[in-house]
């Protein structure tokens, strides 16, 4: 009783220690092994099992160890309650508050040494609005029941004991899975074993050897249907084994299949270009569910029925965008949720590339101007998350700045390199520097400056931390043989006042166009281009590789010889006349009058010293008059009234 007593006096003392700084408790181990053991139906959000926590101190000494569990946090609905803890199989007092449990070691634990936790635990993990609902799901579809898990980005503690530190992976995770003989099950990692337990009950082993973190362990229970087929590898010497949990009474079961079998294109296409499907040594697959979305679980994804697509429209491709993130998210995780763009973002614009490489580079152009258009729906707002934001799902999963611009962010890096696969060997090398691990945004800007040899300072000081987009006025005008393009940059926000970017220009003449691309390093621009060509207008950035908006307006360079020609009445209501002074100008002469956007307007040859033209039907305003020969060309201005 004494000892009882003198345990518990210790656990008070580390719990008012430490009940405010559990990272720094969490941090004294490092996380070897995950072995969960749940009890799970179909028709209940209830769980009941326990799970053994294998880890090593990291620490001097471990005195107390914590994980993340809730109590309750919607009472009377989504609990958990701890029945008994074991330390290295010796039950151990404990104290489950403030959605964590404490264990006071009864002796302390020596730096490096290994040590074994098991919480047995029962409750409700019910979805509810307080965790976004996420957690456990009980959904109803064609009539059969089903339970899933969802708990991005905090809530794998409403349904299981663990260590919610991104930091901190779990080498591997074996989940088992009782349940009622009718049911089938689908998880994390290879199917290694199903087992028949008396009183119609089955139990599934599952077994995960690659490194994975917390919020990426999930399961699916109920009468689903499995199926099974493989998708080759660029390499030919392998091929992923695809394995989904299907409801076979769907009526969009044969989209599902559909689905699958473009999954292999984009397994092939993905590993092409990024390196290897990099859990291919286990699997991919799907698990069918009511859930409103669809999410990225270890070679596993769990999505919606009415998400599983084959092509996707102009907003989203769910399957393009959840297989991406087993590269980016689940192979590298963000190393704090500060840099979830590198999930989300990443993720998102492997949508793009899909779209461009399995459908056309129309559906791709669709896809990111959507992106734009949501991005530029605001003036403002970081795609890196402050910690002030931290607590909000909302802004870490921003759909505006995290998926579309983080997105496009990556599109803009691309056009910056100017070298496809200089563009995809960043991306390698960042997947492959820290396979299986955690990165931050810094990380990423090391791999893609070591790579490409380029300073991407500015870069990612205005895309990424800075806020907001530019905003081009141009102004073009030509003289002779020399267009003068004037850019002044603007800003959408106060907070970012440059964006020092390159953005491209195609000019458009009567015999076609060409494109050139400017440097914008201050906010006032001069550039002088020489182009013999007439220039009829100009487009900026033509294959929409920038977030921006721009202002085109033409400039008028008045004509330094003005004993060439005269043009009166000038403004005029109806009529203008052209007087040419120099006969030998008529020989080919041609005038073109465009708006002040740079839309032609009238083209005519001239073979008279005198012409009227007729601009009664214009609007009242400025237009530009250009008189062109092959001696010279003539630019003025003149006004509709």
């Amino acid at each position: 009783m004494k000892k009882a007593l003198a345990l518990i006096g210790i656990f008070l003392f580390f719990f008012n220690q430490y009940v405010f700084t559990q990272n720094n408790l969490e941090n004294n181990y490092d996380v070897k092994q995950y072995i969960l053991d749940l009890q799970i139906s179909n028709s209940s959000t209830e769980i009941n099992g326990n799970v053994i926590i294998n880890a090593i101190v990291t620490a001097a000494i471990l005195d107390t160890f914590v994980v993340d569990l809730i109590d309750t946090l919607v009472a009377g609905q989504t609990y958990m309650v701890v029945d008994s803890v074991f330390v290295d199989g010796v039950p151990n007092a404990f104290q489950h508050q403030n959605e964590l449990v404490f264990v006071p070691t009864t002796t302390a634990i020596s730096q490096n040494q290994a040590f074994s936790v098991q919480i047995f635990y029962h409750g409700n993990g019910l979805a509810c609005n307080q965790t976004i609902n996420k957690g456990i799901a009980l959904t109803n579809y064609c009539g059969i029941s089903q339970t899933y898990t969802v708990s991005e980005p905090r809530w794998s503690k409403v349904w299981w004991p663990c260590k919610q530190v991104l930091t901190d992976k779990a080498d591997s995770v074996t989940i088992y899975i009782s349940t009622d003989s009718m049911n089938t099950s689908g998880s994390n990692g290879l199917l290694k074993a199903t087992t028949p337990l008396p009183g119609g009950k089955v139990k599934y082993e599952w077994e995960l050897k690659y490194p994975v973190d917390f919020y990426l362990i999930s399961f699916t229970v109920g009468p689903l249907e499995e199926h099974i087929t493989y998708a080759p590898l660029p390499s030919g010497q392998d091929s992923v084994l695809l394995q989904s949990l299907l409801f076979a009474s769907s009526p969009l079961y044969q989209q599902h299949i559909k689905a699958i079998n473009k999954t292999k294109q984009l397994i092939y296409l993905y590993s092409e270009l990024l390196g290897d499907y990099p859990f291919k040594n286990e699997k991919y697959g799907y698990c069918i569910s009511g859930f409103s979305g669809a999410m990225e679980h270890q070679t596993m994804c769990t999505i919606n029925y009415d998400l599983m697509d084959t092509i996707g429209t102009n907003t989203l491709w769910w399957t393009a965008h959840e297989l991406a993130h087993q590269w980016f998210g689940d192979d590298v995780t963000c190393a704090t949720w500060n840099h979830s763009w590198l999930n989300e973002g990443f993720a998102s614009y492997m949508e793009y590339v899909a779209f461009q490489y399995l459908v056309s580079q129309s559906n791709a152009d669709n896809w990111i101007n959507y992106a734009h258009t949501k991005v530029k729906s605001q003036p403002g707002g970081s795609v890196y998350i402050p910690d002030s934001l931290l607590t909000s799902d909302n802004s870490i999963f921003d759909f505006r700045l995290v998926y579309k611009k983080g997105a496009s962010i990556l599109h803009i890096l691309r056009y910056e390199i100017d070298n496809d696969l200089l563009f995809f060997t960043v991306l390698k090398n960042f997947l492959s520097t820290y396979a299986y691990s955690v990165a931050t945004t810094d990380d990423f800007k090391l791999i893609a400056e070591t790579t490409t040899g380029i300073d991407l300072t500015d870069f990612f000081n205005q895309w990424l931390y800075g806020e907001g987009y530019p905003i081009f006025n141009i102004n073009f005008s030509q003289y002779n043989d020399t267009l003068t393009i004037l850019s002044h940059q603007t800003t959408s926000t106060s907070v970012t006042t440059l964006f020092k970017t390159h953005f491209d220009i195609r000019i458009n003449y009567a015999t076609g166009d060409t494109i050139i691309r400017l440097y914008q390093g201050s906010n006032n621009e001069t550039y002088k281009i020489f182009l013999p060509e007439i220039v009829n207008s100009i487009i900026i950035d033509p294959n929409f590789w920038l977030v921006q908006k721009n202002f085109i307006t033409t400039g008028i360079e008045e004509n330094n010889d003005p004993f060439s020609y005269c043009i009166y009445p000038n403004p005029s209501k109806d009529r203008i006349t052209i007087e040419i002074m120099e006969a030998n100008l008529l020989k080919d002469l041609l005038v073109s009058i465009y708006d002040v956007q740079g839309h032609l307007l009238l083209a005519q040859q001239i073979k008279k010293e005198k012409t009227e033209l007729n601009i009664s039907k214009y609007k009242n305003g400025i237009y530009i008059m250009k008189l062109n020969s092959a001696k010279k060309t003539m630019v003025t201005k003149i006004i509709k009234e």
